[in-house]
């Protein structure tokens, strides 16, 4: 199934927009040329993630080094600070525990599409 989440233009412009499908929010984030889409409820008490903000984090390297990568790929619960990754939509703490549903998004003539 596909869904018309709005133009390119206003999407970027509003950086996430929550659309519904089957009952539940879906959010789907502009970041610069790239769209993602996740649930909107945090798995820990179901606060909105598009309230939340986006940021990167260290990522492996060197042993004491510290390397900021994935900027702009986190997106950190407002509620409790719980964090996950916008393409993989795992949490960042315990992968293997928690995530958020991840769905791909495609651009098709202007409009920004959400495939479930």
């Amino acid at each position: 199934m596909e869904v018309r989440v709005g133009s390119v233009e206003e999407v970027r412009r509003d950086g996430c927009r929550i659309v519904e499908v089957n009952g539940q929010p879906v959010g789907v984030i502009s970041i610069g040329e790239e769209f993602f889409a996740i649930t909107d409820r945090c798995p820990h008490m179901g606060a909105s993630m598009c309230a939340g903000s986006l940021s990167g984090t260290f990522v492996a390297s060197e042993p004491h080094e510290y390397v900021y990568g994935k900027a702009g790929r986190v997106i950190r619960c407002p509620w409790h600070g719980w964090e996950f990754d916008l393409e993989s939509g795992r949490s960042l703490l315990e992968p293997k525990r928690f995530g958020l549903k991840t769905y791909r998004v495609t651009q098709l003539d202007g409009e920004v599409v959400l495939h479930v």
